[in-house]
């Protein structure tokens, strides 16, 4: 209860501001927060926040988009809900957007949550709002990052494929343990080879 108190609070601070004039036709994305030290990561309270703000929003009348089902927000090689991180593509000329983003920082006795609405078009911060949570052990527990995404396996060059192209077992699919059809000039060479003929 008293995390639903704190939300309803956040989002207060951010559309009971006067006047709201610059708000008419915008439709919210609200989006996970992230960690404040690494915003390609989050945590199950900044995944918390960013749906109760679809539910706060939508409580105020104001209309509230689920942007995973359209792909209008789109992360490459992450996930699909962090505006936030260096490789979120945001598609220019989506007037009727806004974005809601939010930081939270952890310390050892509180957490300090940080939230704007932001204008997709240009990244014009159109509200803000801020609140500090207790550390009780649920915000505690709630607000620990995830473990790093694991890394994309590293791609073989074409050399390297060739080279391992006779012990590599077919898998069936295309792009896998199969070598690239493509041979660059540079690594093509002529030369004898010696055959000898025996029982």
């Amino acid at each position: 209860m008293e995390l639903k108190l704190k939300f309803r609070e956040l989002a207060d601070q951010m559309l009971a501001t006067m006047p709201n004039d610059a708000l008419q036709g915008i439709v919210a994305m609200p989006t996970s927060f992230v960690d404040e030290n690494n915003t390609s990561r989050s945590s199950p309270l900044g995944r918390l926040m960013g749906e109760a703000m679809f539910y706060e929003f939508n409580q105020r009348g104001f209309p509230s988009r689920e942007y995973r089902l359209t792909g209008n927000i789109a992360v490459v090689g992450g996930r699909d809900d962090l505006a936030l991180i260096e490789n979120a593509v945001i598609p220019a000329g989506q007037k009727w957007a806004a974005l809601v983003v939010g930081t939270y920082y952890v310390d050892k006795d509180a957490t300090f949550v940080n939230a704007r609405l932001v204008r997709a078009t240009d990244g014009l911060v159109m509200r803000t709002g801020q609140l500090v949570l207790v550390n009780t052990p649920i915000v505690a527990r709630m607000g620990k990052t995830d473990p790093p995404a694991p890394k994309p396996a590293p791609v073989q060059s074409t050399s390297s494929s060739v080279a391992s192209a006779s012990s590599a077992k077919p898998t069936g699919q295309r792009g896998g343990l199969y070598p690239s059809l493509y041979t660059p000039a540079n690594s093509i060479t002529s030369g004898s080879v010696n055959i000898k003929q025996g029982k």
